[in-house]
């Protein structure tokens, strides 16, 4: 009865919705919306996505989107890639949920244009 009642979040870590999570969680961040950050990371931690995933994603994240606007992003995406690798769940969590709110109120790099 109260597994029958409780409410189970989508997701398909092999398809659509995998990528649909993931995409959302990104365009969290890059609006500086940390709020909406910790919601997709709940969401995919609660559907059991890898923690390696995650944690590269931010990596990824931290060089492309904000860069040079704040060196110290990259510094701080490694090192929550090196912990939650020591860590696993369900601390990782806890480290994961920092960086992601760094990460969404560091400053943003501007899209170079080229000449």
């Amino acid at each position: 009865m109260e597994v029958a009642q409780k409410r189970i979040a989508l997701y398909d870590k092999s398809g659509e919705q995998h990528y649909d999570i993931i995409s959302a969680f990104i365009k969290s961040i890059r609006g500086s919306d940390p709020n909406a950050a910790i919601y997709w990371l709940a969401r995919m931690i609660e559907c059991g996505e890898d923690v390696k995933f995650i944690a590269r994603r931010l990596v990824i994240l931290a060089s492309e989107d904000i860069g040079n606007a704040n060196p110290t992003a990259l510094v701080m995406a490694n090192a929550s890639f090196d912990a939650v690798n020591k860590i696993g769940y369900p601390e990782a969590s806890i480290i994961l949920s920092q960086c992601f709110f760094y990460l969404a109120a560091s400053p943003k790099a501007m899209p170079q244009l080229l000449p």
